[in-house]
């Protein structure tokens, strides 16, 4: 008996000591998250993976291998900013992992070659990318000299093998484009005289911007040594090769003016040209941007357009609606002849719609999801939930069969996406994450049962979710939710998983913050979702300052450097989640981020007198539109964020339409032009009530931002200082949307941020980050 006690506390004890080794020293020891640990934290992307999951091509890098950019150059299509990440060959089974380079590299297109035996990649070296083959075996290079008379690779080349790896395939510049394209970005930039014409077919920076499409599309003989050109200089928007390597598909861009109904919208065409020589042929012609769906051969493609789904084979004539009911046609038809003769208009009849998700592995079915019309008879204020239906459609003969009928409320039922579809043809994998909890993960719809299945499902925070050709092994991301993402892989079945990397161990040594999903009802009695982050080290019962970081709706934690930074200062931070309308978004912040506010508060965790709010772009809108209509926040940060809503309307032209088609038709949410709709742009305006607000604000700008122009923080400081309130300004000349250009102006924002809330949260108190 007294064995086996001493049996369970050794078993107990390494419990303990395998915990407290996982999680590092004890928190007592831990150090506090600085702000110059937040440049050093490390994040990894898996560019490639040979068909067997085996050999990974990754980039590991940190957000400082991206600085500086040079901002006054935002929509030259001559300019490639800088990107260095260490590049690495990880071998799934072992977990080694090998330099390609001995040091930081720019390098893009990483792609392996059938065999997996060879990496190819664009280098960029000055000012210049070049093409170069690594072999995985001996480490070494093979340079690929193109000839002096082309022109040069060009900066979004796609990059593809051969099915034989004989051929690479690439897009090239004309020798004239970067002459030309950079007149063009300097003309509309700084030309001594500028004259711009309302009748001229596209926005002078529309053209500039669009000028990056244009490039030729060739291939590379390895054997051979000799450049062959497939296709002519062109505006194209993709390319793609088919599986068996005879056929090249591609898009270009027609567009004949500039588009008011889509930012950046292109009017397009799909053709198809014979990779070993011939004419192209057209395939789909004066399209608008369009998802398309391929089989995994790159034969057949499948769209949506109006609730219908329609396919085409590259042997096709013209594409094929698969989901219109003949009888329900013959109906529609007779209808309309009946009410033609009575003179009266056939009434509507709702239809379903239905959305293409995947292609079997063979290319014959089409599984697909629809929402069915409402019951005959329903009368219009009747919301009862619809179900989400699943179906398998012969692409074929267009038969379709109904797989599983998913009944729970929309509200309640959990978020899925397709991930693949097995080999064997009778799985598709989804990802999963409940509205109301943190329970995400991947499961399996099992085709002959019709039925799903868990594989991995609980709290921790999963994604980049990628199977192997061969349908044997699962690569994704994996983390707690509170510390950076590693990378795993796992059995189809999830019975073997292995962590492969760990990017950054240093991080067990610090303490960081603890994250929870909060619920509360805002004022009009909706429930929403709240991400509350922790001050640390926290203590129960004791009441913190509490920053507020506004945006639109948070549910998934993550890690997130600046939190911890605040985290480490004392601070809680709250993410909460607004319910937007259509027609006056400016309520939902003063309904939705004050009751979650009053929530963390009743939960003993907020002081309720010190209160700071923040946001980034329209986050940072949002702040200021809200200071409008409380004064319960003691300290604000608007970061890049818009308070005229009427002379937004126009700036930024470097964006084209986006400043008028997101308060006409997207983020901004007002519904229409300034012109229908004048009374809800200078409500959601807050310079013209600049004199309601009575929290200091800091504002931050980066002076180059085409996004958000620094002049809109310029109008909120002038009109607050004339009214003799606290504004302060922060300008980064060099900066973008956000500020900052290097770790040094970082280090600055956060220190001022800091000191800020510092002031007036803690009585002037620094933070001694």
């Amino acid at each position: 008996m007294a064995s086996t006690r001493k049996t369970i506390r050794i078993i107990w004890m390494a419990i303990f000591l395998a915990v407290l080794t996982r999680a590092g020293s004890p928190a007592a020891e831990k150090s506090t998250f600085s702000i110059d640990d937040s440049f050093a934290v490390a994040a990894l992307n898996v560019a490639d993976a040979t068909p067997d999951g085996r050999w990974l091509a990754c980039t590991l890098s940190t957000g400082a291998d991206r600085l500086p950019q040079d901002h006054f150059r935002s929509g030259d299509p001559t300019y490639v900013g800088p990107s260095q990440a260490g590049i690495l060959v990880m071998d799934t089974e072992t977990g080694k992992q090998t330099k390609v380079f001995p040091s930081k590299r720019q390098v893009r297109g990483l792609k392996w070659s059938p065999d997996g035996t060879r990496l190819a990649m664009f280098v960029f070296e000055k000012e210049r990318f070049r093409l170069t083959v690594w072999t995985r075996a001996t480490g070494k290079f093979e340079d690929i000299l193109l000839p002096a008379d082309r022109g040069p690779i060009a900066s979004n080349s796609e990059l593809e093998w051969s099915p034989d790896g004989l051929k690479l395939y690439f897009a090239l510049r004309a020798p004239e484009w970067e002459k030309k394209s950079a007149a063009m970005f300097h003309s509309v930039l700084d030309d001594p005289i500028m004259a711009f014409d309302s009748e001229a077919p596209f926005l002078p920076w529309d053209s500039v911007t669009r000028r990056g499409r244009y490039r030729s599309f060739v291939s590379w003989d390895l054997k051979a040594k000799k450049l062959n050109e497939i296709l002519p200089e062109t505006a194209l928007n993709s390319v793609r090769i088919t599986k068996d390597g005879t056929q090249l598909v591609y898009e270009t861009d027609i567009t004949e003016k500039t588009s008011y109904e889509e930012i950046g919208g292109t009017t397009n065409k799909l053709e198809v040209i014979p990779l070993a020589g011939g004419k192209s042929r057209l395939l789909l012609d004066k399209y608008a941007r369009r998802r398309f769906l391929w089989t995994k051969d790159g034969l057949t493609l499948a769209y949506a357009d109006k609730g219908d789904i329609f396919v085409m084979a590259l042997t096709d004539t013209e594409a094929r609606c698969l989901t219109k009911d003949p009888a329900e046609e013959k109906e529609k038809k007779e209808a309309a002849k009946t009410a033609e003769k009575e003179k009266d208009p056939p009434a509507k009849k709702e239809k379903q719609t239905f959305d293409p998700l995947r292609f079997s592995p063979d290319g014959t079915k089409l599984f697909c999801s629809s929402t069915p019309p409402a019951p005959e008879g329903q009368k219009e204020d009747d919301k009862t939930p619809r179900p989400l239906q699943y179906w398998l459609i012969d692409v074929k003969s267009g038969a379709r069969e109904l797989v599983l009928e998913v009944k729970e409320e929309p509200e309640k039922r959990p978020t899925r996406s397709v991930v693949d579809w097995a080999p064997d043809g009778n799985r598709i994998y989804f990802t999963t994450s409940a509205q109301d909890r943190w329970d995400r993960g991947l499961i399996r719809l099992d085709l002959r049962e019709r039925r799903f299945e868990d594989l991995v499902r609980g709290d921790r925070l999963y994604g980049r979710w990628a199977l192997s050709e061969d349908g044997r092994q699962f690569l994704f991301t994996e983390s707690d939710g509170d510390h950076p993402e590693d990378y795993c892989v796992a059995d189809a079945e999830f019975k073997q998983v292995r962590r492969l990397t760990d990017l950054n161990p240093w991080i067990r040594d610090r303490a960081l913050t603890r994250s929870e999903l909060i619920a509360y009802r805002d004022a009009d009695g909706k429930e929403l979702k709240g991400v509350l982050y922790y001050p640390v080290p926290y203590e129960k019962g004791k009441k913190y300052p509490m920053i507020v970081e506004v945006y639109e709706r948070f549910f998934d934690n993550g890690f997130s450097a600046p939190f911890n930074i605040y985290a480490s200062a004392g601070y809680a931070v709250l993410r909460p989640s607004v319910n937007l309308n259509i027609g006056y978004p400016g309520e939902a912040w003063a309904k939705g981020a004050l009751a979650a506010v009053n929530k963390v508060i009743d939960m003993g965790v907020a002081d309720p007198e010190k209160l700071g709010i923040q946001g980034t772009s329209y986050g940072g809108y949002a702040t200021v539109l809200l200071l409008t209509q409380t004064d319960r926040f003691k300290a604000a940060i608007n970061n890049s964020g818009k308070v005229n809503m009427v002379s937004f309307y126009t700036q930024s032209p470097r964006l084209g339409v986006r400043n008028t088609h997101a308060p006409e038709k997207s983020q901004d949410r007002i519904g229409g032009t300034l012109w229908e709709y004048p009374e809800r742009y200078l409500a959601h305006s807050a310079i013209l009530q600049a004199d309601r607000i009575k929290t200091p604000i800091l504002c931050i700008t980066g002076d180059q931002d085409p996004n958000v122009e620094a002049l809109q923080s310029q109008e909120i400081f002038y009109a607050l200082r004339r009214l003799g309130k606290k504004v302060v300004w922060l300008r980064y000349h060099g900066g973008p949307h956000g500020g900052p250009n290097s770790n040094e102006e970082r280090r600055d924002m956060y220190t001022r941020m800091l000191d800020w809330y510092g002031t007036y949260l803690k009585g002037g108190k620094k933070s001694g980050i």
